[in-house]
């Protein structure tokens, strides 16, 4: 029962300044796109890198697709030197220091570009946050105002930092009447409104900012990123003016929309008390994940490299190293690059004392299962169960992954957790059932299975993957053959194209029946469904055996053990290669 496998898109009306203009953000020399992925992992510079300007920047794509920033980054500062009038070059460099979140060098490179260069969206926006963080406005607005002609990234982020600036030098008037303009354009309305609310908490009557933080609001259709990332805001402004039932509210409302909220509802509601009123960092900050949320749901529709959206969440958390919200959803964008090493690096940085620590947890599994080592998935689930012991959807997570380990009886025992943990649903239930008899028939504890196989009937007697385990293991076991055969023509019956089933019925016909006319079609066509699957693949060799088409059978037998078979079947994918075939007793019988 996985959760989550990429995070929801970002609001329509922060997308459309960016469509058409993002793709000039790529820089003709992005290292990270097709050209990239063709280049094979295993090619190295041939020439000492020291003088080989072509040797340094094959490694530094190398390291992109390995998913290691930093390792990218190091390639590239090496490689600059080397050709150090190249703008290209000087731009890749800056992109991947700034991907890497490393501010000093991406503001060095930012400053090196040349006079004629000043419109570079990228180079312009980290100078002009690099004075914002100083708090040094009047450089600021130097950088900001010394071309005439803004990229998409500081056309947005300009009116903001302004108004931050003008805030902070106790302007708050002319710091709201300059937000107010900027949201006259419906595309980003809800941006800037957000940001003068956060402004307007300054004034010494809160009317304003509760008007304004209304006049922003969560819509349906938002990310959890934003809706957390606002009721966080709302509910602390609520929370210091006494409002504090309306501020449980504004935080529990986030479980209307996404069942990931249910993790973090109790921990923002406990923390709201604590937050301190915005600050011009924390408003830089949020600016920057709003600016990723807008292109990250570009990327989503025009698949255009997520470069720009990592940099502007490196800045986010330059501004401001609490922002939470921002370090997951960078590690979640990290995730989606396949930058697996990354986006763990960024989530050692949140605490477990950290209201976002269980979101936090999930993502670490949601990288873990991208990178497919069991061994990473079960060290990020324990640490999941660490800060919820008795959280179901992680008891079962690692249920699974123990059980691919070959830790069954350590399986059965995290399955019996999940359906003490579990509320008395029976669609919770039986999947939960299901599971924990799989686990158990590995481990050979057929009493187990048969209590639990029962059991899942009871609760789910037209569920097709209840049906095929119950059918399935009955066969294999020479348990009420007849019944099982029935369960299993119900089960391909309800789910024809399913090949798993298909196979289940197939092998019943063969085992109980000697049934090849019926059973070789079925099992041809699961193949064709599944055609790694080294079961299948052992099934439909028995057919041909037994049909004369030794040749065949060896063919397939030999073809499966090609592709990964579990333990089981391999022993008899070997059996039948060295010992004269299959020797099934239906088929005996009747020889």
């Amino acid at each position: 029962m996985q959760i989550t496998r990429g995070w929801p898109r970002s609001f329509e009306d922060f997308s459309r300044p960016l469509r058409l203009a993002l793709p000039a953000l790529m820089l003709g020399g992005c290292l990270t796109g097709p050209a990239a992925a063709a280049v094979p992992p295993a090619m190295l510079p041939a020439v000492n890198p020291e003088k080989s300007l072509n040797g340094w920047m094959m490694a530094a794509t190398v390291m992109m697709e390995r998913g290691d920033v930093s390792a990218a980054n190091l390639a590239l500062s090496h490689a600059l030197p080397l050709a150090p009038h190249n703008l290209r070059l000087q731009h890749d460099a800056l992109r991947y220091a700034a991907m890497a979140g490393k501010q000093a060098e991406a503001v060095r490179l930012a400053n090196a570009l040349p006079d004629h260069d000043v419109g570079s969206d990228i180079g312009t926006l980290i100078l002009a946050q690099d004075a914002f963080a100083r708090q040094d406005w009047a450089e600021m607005r130097r950088i900001l105002t010394r071309s005439p002609h803004h990229g998409p990234l500081v056309a947005i982020a300009a009116p903001t930092l302004m108004a931050w600036s003008l805030a902070a030098e106790g302007h708050v008037d002319k710091a709201l009447n300059l937000l107010g303009e900027a949201a006259a354009q419906p595309a980003t309305r809800r941006l800037y409104l957000l940001h003068a609310a956060m402004i307007a908490e300054s004034l010494p009557t809160p009317q304003l900012a509760g008007q304004l933080y209304h006049r922003t609001g969560n819509a349906s259709g938002d990310p959890l990123t934003l809706q957390i990332l606002y009721a966080q805001l709302y509910g602390s402004w609520l929370e210091r003016h006494g409002r504090h039932k309306d501020a449980d509210d504004t935080v529990a409302a986030l479980g209307v929309t996404s069942p990931l909220a249910s993790l973090v509802i109790g921990p923002i509601q406990h923390s709201l008390p604590h937050l301190k009123s915005p600050s011009p960092a924390l408003g830089g900050a949020v600016l920057n994940l709003q600016i990723a949320l807008m292109i990250t749901d570009v990327i989503q529709q025009d698949g255009i490299p997520r470069d720009p959206a990592i940099i502007a969440l490196q800045q986010a958390i330059f501004l401001d190293p609490g922002l939470t919200i921002a370090r997951i959803f960078l590690a979640d964008t990290f995730r989606e690059a396949n930058q697996i090493s990354s986006g763990l690096a960024e989530l050692d940085g949140i605490p477990p004392s950290d209201p976002l620590a269980a979101l936090a947890a999930q993502e670490r599994i949601n990288l873990a299962l991208r990178s497919g080592d069991l061994e990473q998935e079960a060290d990020a689930l324990h640490r999941a169960l660490a800060l919820r012991p008795d959280n179901p959807e992680f008891l079962i997570q690692l249920a699974e992954v123990e059980d691919q380990r070959g830790n069954h009886t350590q399986a059965i025992d995290l399955y019996t957790r999940a359906l003490k943990a579990s509320p008395p649903r029976k669609e919770i239930l039986w999947p939960i059932l299901l599971g924990r008899a799989m686990a158990a028939e590995e481990s050979g504890n057929w009493s187990m299975v048969q209590d639990d196989m029962k059991h899942a009937l009871q609760l789910a007697p037209d569920q097709p993957e209840v049906l095929n385990f119950v059918g399935y293991a009955n066969i294999e076991h020479d348990a009420d053959q007849a019944q099982a055969l029935a369960m299993l023509k119900k089960a391909v019956d309800l789910q024809p194209t399913d090949a798993s089933i298909q196979d289940s019925y197939a092998w019943a016909l063969l085992k109980y029946r000697a049934d090849i006319k019926t059973a070789l079609p079925i099992l041809v066509q699961a193949a064709e469904h599944a055609p790694g699957d080294a079961e299948i693949g052992y099934h439909l060799g028995v057919a041909y055996w037994y049909l004369g088409r030794h040749t065949e059978a060896q063919d397939q037998w030999n073809q499966s053990l090609d592709d990964s078979p579990q333990p089981q079947d391999r022993a008899l994918l070997v059996q039948a290669l060295q010992k004269g075939g299959p020797h099934l007793a239906a088929f005996e019988q009747k020889q």
